[in-house]
């Protein structure tokens, strides 16, 4: 694991006689391991270099065991993680809609081909439309009916707030208007 001679200094920097020593040291680790063609790792401090494939790491110690279990126990559980899950309905070229979920965080599914659960094929994604939380609060699969009836009613007051805006902007432009006519009038 450790030679003692320290870690290799970057590669722009080393002299001509270093250049030729990690070269070598190159040339043996491939000799040594021509069947693995995977990564490496090694040690700080150390020239020596191990194969990824067939060198397992040493073992973590007893404070990178508590640091890591201290690190799990602060995640939220999947219970609380759940309570962050969209539910999405994906249009497929197939023309069936099949439910998808994914972190609300995400402002659109990245999914291009996904499987059909109604005719069993894999099928490109047309389009797809949030329905909104996957979950309800006591952590059951909501039911898309319901998501669906939630969405749509939410879809209809903003769209009723929107036609009020518009209805109210003639009847100003109207009065607007007749004021104006009024001035111009009152001037002449």
């Amino acid at each position: 694991m450790q030679d003692g001679l320290g870690s290799w200094p970057p590669l722009m920097k080393l002299s001509d006689e270093e250049k030729r020593e990690y070269e070598e040291a190159d040339r043996k680790f491939r000799d040594r391991h021509s069947d693995c063609r995977d990564a490496r790792w090694s040690i700080s401090g150390s020239r020596v270099t191990h194969c990824c494939f067939c060198c397992p790491p040493p073992p973590m110690g007893p404070k990178q065991m508590k640091d890591l279990a201290r690190l799990f126990a602060s995640w939220p559980s999947q219970e609380e993680r759940k309570k962050d899950l969209d539910t999405w309905n994906l249009t497929l070229r197939c023309d069936h809609v099949v439910p998808h979920i994914q972190h609300r965080e995400s402002s659109y599914v990245s999914a291009h081909v996904v499987d059909c659960s109604e005719c069993g094929e894999r099928r490109g994604v047309v389009s797809s439309e949030r329905v909104g939380p996957a979950y309800q609060d006591d952590g059951t699969v909501r039911d898309r009916a319901e998501a669906d009836r939630e969405r749509l009613a939410q879809e209809l007051a903003a769209a009723e707030a929107k036609l009020a805006r518009q209805q109210k902007s003639p009847a100003a432009t109207q009065r607007r208007i007749a004021k104006i006519q009024e001035e111009l009038s009152s001037e002449t």
